[in-house]
């Protein structure tokens, strides 16, 4: 609100002498002259925005960093390379596919570049598909050779087989932990993949909802300002104008106190009311007198009788009851305060002869024609500026009807965006994408599950052959053993050989699509300010949609942007700033309305135009009416008390409750009548009881005089004392201040007048500029702050990048993951098979460092063919060898095994001494046993 420096003006103030009638000191001056304030209908409430920016990964965040942070590295930071823009791609593509294929020709080296990263992870990814089936292939002739693992070197553990058997099974069950979660993540991100579409439509709709709804909002929050607003601040200048006589001739009487011949009008106007009020108190009060006394008659009298009935029956139980419960002498009377007051005012009869005497001497119509006098002052003022108002008035509606038509453009330029036709054209997309979207889910799901099964493959190798016995000889031996652990990890190999073609070559196509998508897309919407390429698309496509959609609204004068819309946008500035429609309406052209609309000018003028006559002549009351008045005051209405009246408490008025007194008594009655002794008493107590029914009917008479009573001792001091001690004291000061203001008018009366007038103008005046500085702060600070839109923007963007293109490269990252640590996997798997695969333990260094040269070519030869499942029993195909020249011993190997080895938990061990066996005593059995004698055949 501005602020107005308006001038002081020195007025005459009472000061305390001892006569106030001749005495004019300075009065103090207003701070307002107007009582009209406006009332502004405030801005409409903003809707309910249902957008959400928030975006929430589901525990995927960090699959996406390292995924970003790996596209990062391997991309540069422009879309396209220095010699190639937007344009040159959209009109080769546009020509056909031999323009295209020319392109591509002539610009190959600069695209290489470019995108050299991500073209050698996807010539990687190629190369790994193809190399790997080949590899698998030479892994399949190699174990069909017998080697690479197919059978053990021996059936025995070499000496550092169990330490090399677990801290392989450890190694494999890192990388296989490790691709568990690449599993995971690859199921995970392939639903959030789908999921993220098929609410893209839905997301989108929303932000297109809100965004018609801001501009909507925007709309009608201009409309408040520019309309509604004006039309009330218009409808209050409109009273301010036709009220101006009234408005400073209150003011006047204000600053100069000839509001006292007001409030002296209003008193001996309201004499009759007052010779009412007090004919009603006469009247009440004679009314109290009489009731009282009869009411104190009446309890006497009944009081008597009850001690005389009661007498009767002393001596019965239910009336000593009584007795006890009531003093008869004490409680059957008036309150002690109620019989103090006196009711009767005898001097009500001389001040109503007094009042009398003055409304025949005619004083209200002597006080009244001293106000008619300064009434006069107003008569005047809407005289002078009675051609002016519709002057002003005129001007003002002209304001007002230029402000509805920039309301309209401006929400024209607001209504300008059809998103209609945007948000129509949505549901097209599920329509045309959501078939493929929900193939390329399936065929994600394939490959996860791919992924899944080989994975479970390395599972179970690993949980059978760390938990699991050694494989077994005999029939019916468990078969959840180390060798099966090696068959599981086996089937990991080849699944992993026989998917790696198809999973990989989808892999790298997920990769280029994926990577393209989001340096493209997501990167140029996140910060469309650091991309080149929507930086080149705006400059040749939106720009020029931009500027001819919103010509119309800027009149030709702004060019648009929507790098810089949308940077705006970002940083919640107003829409009347983003889109310049200072162009359109330059809204601060409002503070020039006094010289644009005339309104200014027409309203200084009704300082000059107020012309008011001599006022040195004026006389609000004359010595006759002065004396009349005088009179008045000296009456002794002034000096009677009517306070003890409101004092009085109306159910107080007898010191029990006869009511309650009443059913105590019949109660009583009812009880003696039983006894026919007391019949005579039951009757007396009867006529007592109805008795005192009647002395009940006058307590209620009592106090609904009473109440009456204090209703019009109420009125009569309303009347009388005008916020004064007393009817005295305010005829003598509103005396005073009458005089004084005949006093003040006479001698300054123009001057006030003129100065009230300034001030008038100035607060009128000031009354439009707090409208002009409304709406500039609305306009340019509060309506249309662009956040909703922000938001709207952000939500769709992270719809389809965050919630779409994250999740569908987390996808390929997970897959690629686990095909990465698989390569290890089947290294360490290769090794761990044959150690598996061995059924006995290490037998010490004896044997290992035995030598079979006799059956070592025949052993060789028939490697390849020596395939014993490890749940059948076992029989050596070897022969035993003769003793090595210089040995008793017999060699370690043996033909045969005891099947008796499965009825314990430890089998009973060949030796390789059985001399050792002889030389132990009969009565300590060993868990080995002696072995026949070898048998040697030596062969055709």
């Amino acid at each position: 609100m501005h602020f107005y420096t308006i001038p002081s003006f020195l007025f005459l103030l009472r000061t305390a002498t001892s006569d106030p009638l001749t005495t004019t000191p300075q009065l103090p001056s207003l701070n307002g002259v107007l009582d009209h304030v406006v009332v502004y209908q405030p801005l409409p409430a903003a809707p309910e925005y249902k957008s959400d920016d928030s975006f929430n990964a589901r525990g995927m965040e960090h699959v996406y960093l390292l995924t970003n942070t790996f596209l990062d590295l391997i991309q540069r930071d422009d879309v396209l390379p220095k010699g190639i823009n937007t344009s040159m791609i959209i009109n080769a593509v546009g020509e056909g596919p031999a323009s295209t294929l020319q392109f591509m020709k002539a610009h190959w080296q600069d695209l290489l570049l470019q995108y050299i990263g991500v073209l050698t992870t996807g010539v990687f990814g190629l190369l790994l598909a193809i190399i790997l089936p080949l590899i698998g292939l030479f892994f399949c002739c190699c174990r069909c050779a017998g080697k690479c693992g197919a059978y053990p070197d021996s059936h025995y553990d070499k000496r550092s087989d169990a330490c090399k058997r677990f801290f392989t099974g450890v190694l494999l069950s890192v990388f296989v932990i490790a691709a568990m979660f690449g599993s995971v993540c690859a199921f995970v991100t392939n639903h959030y993949t789908f999921t993220g579409w098929t609410d893209l439509t839905r997301k989108m709709d929303i932000s297109l909802d809100d965004t018609g709804h801001y501009f909507q909002h925007t709309g009608d929050s201009v409309h408040v300002l520019l309309v509604t607003n004006f039309a009330e601040l218009e409808e209050v200048v409109n009273d301010i104008l036709d009220e101006s006589g009234p408005t400073l001739k209150k003011q006047l009487a204000n600053i100069t106190e000839a509001v006292a011949i007001e409030t002296l009008n209003d008193l001996v106007s309201g004499l009759s009311k007052v010779k009412r009020n007090l004919r009603d108190i006469s009247d009440d009060t004679n009314e109290l007198e009489a009731k009282v006394a009869q009411l104190q008659d009446g309890l006497s009298r009944s009081q008597r009788s009850l001690t005389s009935a009661l007498e009767g029956c002393t001596s019965n139980q239910v009336c000593e009851k009584f007795l006890s419960q009531y003093n008869l002498d004490k409680d059957l009377a008036m309150a002690d305060d109620f019989l103090k007051i006196k009711f009767k005012m005898p001097a009500i009869t001389g001040v109503l002869s007094d009042i009398s005497d003055l409304i025949e001497n005619d004083i209200e119509e002597k006080v009244l024609v001293g106000k008619a006098k300064f009434d006069l002052i107003e008569k005047q003022i809407e005289q002078s500026i009675e051609d002016i108002k519709p002057k002003v008035k005129t001007e003002l509606r002209e304001m007002g009807k230029q402000l509805e038509t920039q309301n309209g453009k401006i929400k024209a330029a607001l209504q300008s965006l059809d998103l209609a036709v945007i948000q129509k054209d949505i549901p097209k997309l599920d329509t045309h994408t959501l078939k493929y979207v929900e193939y390329r889910y399936y065929v994600g799901l394939v490959m996860a599950s791919a992924i899944l099964l080989i994975l479970f493959c390395f599972i179970l190798g690993l949980f059978y052959g760390m938990c699991g016995k050694r494989p077994g000889g005999l029939y019916g031996d468990d078969c959840c053993n180390t060798g099966t652990g090696a068959s599981f990890l086996v089937s990991g190999i080849y699944f992993t050989f026989l998917f790696s073609f198809l999973l990989l070559l989808l892999t790298t196509a997920h990769f280029l699509l994926g990577a393209g998508v989001e340096k493209a897309v997501c990167q140029t919407l996140l910060a469309p300010h650091q991309s080149d390429i929507f930086q080149q698309i705006d400059q040749h496509y939106f720009q020029p949609t931009l500027n001819e959609v919103l010509n119309d609204a800027s009149n030709g004068n702004n060019r648009y942007s929507a790098t810089k819309l949308i940077s705006d946008c970002h940083t919640n500035d107003t829409i009347y700033n983003i889109l310049k429609l200072e162009s359109v309406y330059n809204i601060t052209e409002l503070t020039n309305w006094r010289s644009h609309y005339g309104i200014g000018e027409y309203i200084k003028n009704l300082k000059n135009k107020l012309q008011i006559g001599e006022l040195s002549g004026i006389t609000l009351l004359t010595p006759e009416t002065t004396h009349d008045l005088e009179e008045l005051a000296r009456s002794e209405i002034s000096d009677m008390d009517f306070s003890k009246f409101s004092d009085i408490l109306e159910d107080e008025i007898t010191k029990i409750d006869l009511r309650s007194f009443i059913r105590h008594l019949r109660t009583l009655r009812e009880q003696v009548s039983r006894y026919p002794s007391l019949k005579f008493v039951a009757t007396k107590l009867d006529n007592e009881a109805l008795y005192l029914e009647n002395m009940n009917k006058v307590v209620e008479t009592v106090k609904l005089t009473l109440r009456h009573l204090k209703q019009s001792v109420t009125q009569l001091e309303k009347n009388i004392k005008f916020n004064k001690s007393s009817m005295r004291e305010a005829i003598h000061t509103l005396i005073g201040q009458a005089n004084r203001a005949t006093s003040v008018i006479r001698s300054k009366g123009p001057q006030l007048i003129g100065d009230l007038t300034g001030r008038y103008v100035s607060e009128t005046v000031g009354l439009i500029d707090e409208y002009v500085d409304r709406v500039l702060t609305s306009i340019e600070r509060e309506v249309g702050y662009c956040a909703p839109l922000s938001t709207s923007y952000n939500a769709t963007v992270v719809a389809f990048c965050h919630e779409i293109v994250d999740p569908f490269n987390g996808f390929w990252a997970s897959i690629g993951w686990c095909f990465l640590l698989f390569l290890p996997c089947i290294c360490l798997s290769v090794s761990l098979i044959s150690l598996y695969r061995k059924s006995e333990g290490y037998p010490g260094p004896l044997v290992e460092t035995e030598t079979q040269p006799l059956d070592k070519k025949r052993r060789d030869r028939a490697r390849g063919h020596r395939r014993t499942p490890s749940g059948f029993p076992e029989v050596t195909h070897s022969r035993a060898l003769p003793p090595v020249p210089g040995e008793v011993e017999e060699r370690a190997h043996s033909r045969y095994r005891d099947t008796s080895a499965t009825r314990h938990i430890e089998p009973p061990r060949y030796t390789s001494n059985p001399s050792l066996n002889q030389r132990s005593p009969p009565s300590a059995p060993s868990g080995e046993y002696e072995r026949p004698p070898p048998y040697y055949y030596p062969g055709p």
